[in-house]
């Protein structure tokens, strides 16, 4: 009975009903302006189409975006030979679509910059047909083709960024061209095994050279300068025994220095002289 009387009470008390009056309209005040808020921050009721940029120089495009109301980021860029630098090639959403104002429009743009890609591994390995799939795969041309004789017809005995040698796994820009020496399918000459024991490799690529031979290089694993390093063992051997079609290939192998028995060797202070 008593908590009816303070209802009772409470209901007849004009500063019960002032306040409630009070507490009512700050509640809607607060409420429409957070939905304004809302509106605002959310750009509510706003739209724009995208603007037909394809194809536009990226200054006018950015422009054309930012005037709608607009945002835009850089999606992806594209290898383009054909197109100025920053030529816009793809938007997305698509133009003329009708998108909420302040939405953001991806684009992709032309550049003159190619991508790098790793050279395959065709020396030993490959066929010219192979070879023109592998090079193909991945953005590089073929360039000049050279023969010369060995017993495998077509195949790739050397890659070469013009005429300097390119090993398999270097990074090198798309659309390089690649030059290949290929085997003329003709065993050729039969030569002598030359002696290489103690050459760098500038020296022994000059003499295979100019010799129409050829070489597969393998270095220890604590060599550092490259350049420097010298040969201590080769595969056929020069010991006048084994011979050597023109044009077939020789395993060299790479050490810092040579070793006490090649240096003391009487083969090797009689070649070397």
């Amino acid at each position: 009975m008593n908590i009816l009387n303070k209802i009772l009470y409470l209901l007849k008390d004009k500063a019960f009903w002032a306040n409630l009056v009070v507490f009512l309209f700050l509640m809607l005040v607060s409420g429409w302006i957070l939905l304004m808020s809302l509106k605002l921050i959310t750009k509510w009721g706003q739209s724009a189409d995208v603007p037909n940029i394809l194809n536009k120089k990226f200054d006018v495009a950015i422009e054309k975006i930012e005037e709608v109301g607009l945002e835009w980021e850089i999606k992806d860029s594209v290898y383009r030979t054909d197109l100025p630098e920053g030529t816009i090639i793809d938007v997305q959403p698509a133009p003329g679509l009708n998108i909420k104002a302040g939405r953001t429009v991806f684009l992709v743009v032309a550049t003159k910059n190619p991508p790098k890609v790793e050279m395959p591994a065709l020396v030993g390995r490959s066929s010219l047909r192979f070879a023109q799939i592998e090079l193909e795969a991945r953005g590089l041309r073929i360039g000049s083709l050279s023969y010369v004789p060995s017993p495998d017809k077509d195949a790739v005995l050397s890659q070469r960024i013009g005429n300097t040698e390119i090993a398999a796994g270097t990074m090198i820009p798309k659309g390089t061209v690649i030059n290949l020496t290929l085997g003329d399918g003709v065993s050729g000459a039969i030569m002598d095994v030359p002696y290489l024991i103690g050459m760098t490799k500038e020296e022994a690529d000059a003499y295979l050279q100019e010799n129409n031979l050829f070489a597969n290089y393998f270095y220890n694993k604590d060599i550092e300068d490259t350049a420097s390093a010298v040969i201590f063992k080769q595969y056929p051997n020069s010991n006048g025994e084994e011979k050597l079609n023109m044009g077939e290939p020789i395993d060299l192998f790479f050490s810092k220095s040579l070793p006490k028995n090649i240096l003391e060797d009487s083969t090797f202070k009689a070649r070397r002289k």
